[in-house]
Parts: C-alpha cells; sequence; structure tokens
C-alpha cells in the first residue's frame, strides 16, 4: 500500500468516553484551537460594534448610562438616598446583567454555528465558550463603570474590591456550564429558546437586586438561599456594597455551584457530541 494515502480517521459509536477523558481532550484543544477561539471572539466584537463611531466604548459607555438611569428611577420609587441605594443595585445589577444575557444568547448558539460545524471540525464547547467570553469582556467593561460612578458618588473605594475578578471568574464557570446546557437542549427541543428568556425574566424579580432584602418578609428570606442565583449576586454584594472579606461559606457555596454547572454542562455536551451535528 503506497504509504502516501491518507488515514481515514474511524469513530466507534460503541466507545464511551468518559468526562475526565473529555475534560482532558477538551483543555488540549483549546491550546490548538487557541487562535480560532480568538477571531470567534474578536469578530463577534468587531460584528457587534461595526460602523459605531465609538466603537468598542460602548461596552463601558451603555452599561454606565443603564446604571444611572435605574439607579434614579428605584431610588425615587423607593424613596432611598441615590448614594447608598445606587451603590447597592450597581453591586448585584453587573453581575446578573452578564448572567442574563448569557442566558438569553445561549439556546441558539449551535444552529447558528451550523455551517461551521458541518463543514470543518470545530471543538464544539468553543461556541459556548465564545459566547460567555464576549459578554465577559462587556462584564469587566460594567466592572470598570461600577467603579467609575462609585467614585462619582462618593462611595468609599475598599481593597477588598480586588477579590471581583475572582469572584467574576466563578461567575463565569457557572455561566459557562448553563450555557453549554441550554445550547444542546435547543439543538433536540427549539422551545428552549422561548422557555429560557421567560424564565430568566422572572428570575430577576426573585433576586434582592432592585429592591433591598429588608423589604422581605423575615420569615419568607430563607427562600433566596435555595436560589442558585442568589448567592452569585451575594457574593458580589459583599465585595463592592458592604466592602467586607468574603466568609468561606460566600465563596465555596457558589464555588461548588459554579463547579457542578460546568462539570454538568461538560457531561451534557459529552453525551450529546457525535449526534449533535445530525440534529441541526
Amino acid at each position: 500500500m503506497d504509504e502516501n494515502v491518507s488515514r481515514l480517521t474511524v469513530y466507534d459509536s460503541r466507545k464511551k468516553p468518559d468526562l475526565v477523558s473529555y475534560l482532558v481532550k477538551a483543555a488540549r484543544e483549546l491550546t490548538l484551537y487557541r487562535y480560532a477561539y480568538y477571531n470567534f471572539v474578536t469578530n463577534t466584537l468587531s460584528t457587534r460594534y461595526r460602523r459605531s463611531v465609538l466603537g468598542f466604548f460602548w461596552t463601558l459607555i451603555s452599561p454606565l448610562i443603564n446604571l444611572i438611569i435605574l439607579a434614579v428611577v428605584f431610588s425615587l420609587v423607593f424613596k432611598q438616598d441615590i448614594r447608598t441605594f445606587g451603590v447597592y443595585v450597581f453591586s448585584a445589577l453587573s453581575p446578573w446583567t452578564f448572567i442574563s444575557s448569557c442566558l438569553n444568547q445561549s439556546p441558539p448558539i449551535f444552529i447558528s454555528a451550523e455551517s461551521y460545524l458541518k463543514k470543518v471540525y470545530v471543538p464544539k464547547f468553543l461556541f459556548p465558550l465564545t459566547l460567555v467570553s464576549v459578554e465577559g469582556i462587556n462584564f469587566f467593561s460594567s466592572m470598570v463603570s461600577i467603579y467609575i460612578i462609585f467614585l462619582f458618588l462618593g462611595a468609599r473605594l475598599s481593597w477588598v474590591m480586588l477579590f471581583s475578578p475572582l469572584a467574576m471568574l466563578i461567575t463565569f464557570m457557572f455561566v459557562l456550564g448553563l450555557v453549554m446546557m441550554l445550547s444542546v437542549a435547543n439543538v433536540y427541543f427549539r422551545d428552549v429558546a422561548h422557555i429560557t428568556l421567560v424564565v430568566v425574566s422572572a428570575l430577576m424579580f426573585t433576586l434582592p437586586i432592585m429592591y433591598p432584602m429588608t423589604s422581605v418578609p423575615l420569615e419568607y428570606q430563607f427562600i433566596f438561599t435555595y436560589n442558585p442565583f442568589y448567592h452569585f449576586i451575594n457574593l458580589f454584594r459583599v465585595i463592592l456594597y458592604y466592602t467586607a472579606v468574603p466568609t468561606w461559606s460566600d465563596w465555596l457555596i457558589p464555588l461548588g455551584i459554579a463547579l457542578g454547572s460546568l462539570l454538568l454542562g461538560f457531561f451534557v455536551l459529552m453525551k450529546q457530541d457525535l449526534d449533535l451535528v445530525f440534529r441541526l
């Protein structure tokens, strides 16, 4: 046989990879396809702000304007001091905006990437990772906006705020797992996109973002502890609003939820990895 003949790669459908080997493979492919990942992120950002005068600066200006409007409106509604209540709202609204934006955009990820997936081999986890990375950049910009607003309102800045990047990383892991699960589910059940929009919109009002916890009757406040999203909002609020060093439980609870979400997301993607393309 001619040695120059290309070798065919044969996939055995009976061979089921375990989660550990799949994660190792994903880490290796992230290194090999790092330039593709970089191009996906930069192209998404450039497309979003194409023909815009301010361009990428909108990632800083847009959250700044939205946060100011919301702070003014809700401080008047709840008759709270704009300084303290503004900081209270900003500390939770920014992470929630990141979470909700990722979840709302996640269902059609693989459907939109059909042209890539059916022509060339691209690691499937790159597409959810690209979405969360793009929104993560916007999240980082909104955090910069928050610090600007804090200075404008005369809020006290503390070294505790240096914990913000770690809190952002934990939230990133949590959201990435959810995005992978929703994007896979929507390939098989197209109603997931519509359900996600409704659920995410309703979830905002179940979290103490726009209203203080003191407005909730004491006997019902324990319900928030059963909401996984609450622990991420609370982590940022402890760091940014109370400027206190988070306790071990403040860190470990969201970290445990984030790891569970990330592993479950990769597990769902692993189970449907070979079948996903044929369902598009």
